[in-house]
């Protein structure tokens, strides 16, 4: 007999190698070739448009990363925030204004119309009282319209170069290199159907 001498797992591995591993690897390598899918096209553009956002406005929008606990609970340490500039904004907004080079979130409680323009008193939402100092408008880069809780963690890891690589870098070449195995397996079933028509 032809298997006489072979075991008999090998022979059931050779004729079910789905049941035989539990899972096999043309299975495993769609799995993830799928999660690449969602990093690539969905993650990945969300990222790229965060770390972009945290340097320059694009349409008006800016992201910041919050790093102190004085809006909790509404923003959680670690958190991203996205801003919209506005013309003007109202009381219980919260704002994102600079201070020196510092970047603050805190929420509006007043808006005071002065001489020199109009000011904003703002507070934390953990602190006891407001902040002593009005912040101008003109210090103020945007009203904050979305929040990713600690996503920041992240994004701060992306400005790394280890984490640039391993987030950004590696998760595209991998990506594309499944997206040539791919064309290649589809090039070479052409060439193999020409090939037995001619034949």
């Amino acid at each position: 007999m032809r298997f006489r001498n072979i075991p008999k797992k090998q022979i059931y591995i050779k004729k079910y190698p789905k049941q035989a591993g539990g899972m096999s690897i043309t299975g495993l390598l769609s799995l993830v070739d799928y999660a690449l899918k969602i990093i690539v096209f969905t993650l990945l553009p969300i990222a790229v448009f965060t770390l972009v956002t945290s340097k320059i406005p694009v349409w008006g929008m800016q992201s910041f990363v919050v790093l102190s606990g004085s809006m909790e609970p509404t923003l959680p340490v670690g958190s991203i925030v996205y801003t919209k500039k506005e013309n003007e904004y109202k009381v219980k907004d919260i704002v994102s204004f600079k201070v020196n080079d510092t970047t603050i979130t805190h929420r509006v409680m007043e808006v005071l119309s002065k001489p020199e323009g109009i000011f904003y008193r703002v507070k934390g939402d953990a602190n006891n009282g407001v902040d002593t100092d009005l912040v101008p408008a003109s210090a103020v880069l945007g009203k904050g319209i979305d929040l990713f809780p600690f996503l920041g963690y992240i994004v701060v890891y992306l400005k790394t170069l280890p984490g640039f690589i391993a987030m950004i870098i590696l998760p595209s070449l991998i990506f594309i290199g499944f997206e040539l195995a791919a064309i290649k397996k589809e090039i070479e079933k052409e060439v193999e159907k020409k090939y037995q028509v001619q034949t």
